[in-house]
């Protein structure tokens, strides 16, 4: 594991996000909403973003949120910090699998994540949601934007409500290989 915080990242354009595959402004209006809801609740949310979404982190920034980035190569989470409108002092990096991070459970009152998929390999995708699940505090939510193909919504559900309740689901944009980018609003099972 390795731990970073917010600092000038090298001039390199980062290959991983493209416009394809970036939030558009209304699904990012969808995570605004929720933040802003969140934060008519309780003043000084914890918020933990699942991959280097520099979309979602700039959201976090604008309400001067206390953030931790989770993914896989820190690197990346460094060159995407480049493409952020807004930089987030607040910051804390981690780099690895997010089931093996050393996090306390009921630590975070929202978890945001796009492209959760790539975050969670098939083969460790159970072990991913109870982490998920876990580290939530009670009452806590996660939203997060997946790529899913037509022939894979079904079973990617069906993995996602064994440890979380559907409360609502958005269907954003579609690409151009059958596959489209829902967002989902869940819930902790308990």
């Amino acid at each position: 594991m390795k731990i970073g915080m917010a600092r000038n990242a090298a001039p390199k354009k980062s290959r991983h996000h493209t416009p394809v595959t970036e939030p558009t402004d209304s699904e990012i209006s969808l995570f605004e909403r929720h933040l802003e809801m969140l934060l008519g609740k309780k003043k000084h949310p914890k918020i933990l973003i699942v991959g280097p979404s520099p979309e979602l982190r700039s959201l976090a920034a604008k309400f001067g949120l206390r953030t931790t980035v989770v993914a896989n190569d820190l690197e990346v989470i460094e060159r995407t910090a480049k493409l952020m409108k807004r930089r987030n002092e607040n910051e804390r990096w981690l780099e690895g699998d997010l089931t093996s991070l050393p996090l306390k459970k009921n630590e975070f009152d929202v978890i945001f994540g796009d492209h959760i998929v790539s975050n969670a390999p098939p083969y460790n995708s159970e072990k991913f949601y109870r982490k998920m699940r876990e580290i939530l505090k009670r009452g806590g939510t996660a939203l997060f934007r997946s790529i899913v193909f037509t022939k894979t919504e079904k079973p990617f559900e069906k993995k996602v409500t064994k440890y979380f309740r559907i409360v609502d689901k958005k269907l954003a944009k579609r690409g151009v290989f059958a596959e489209h980018f829902p967002i989902y609003l869940v819930k902790p099972k308990r």
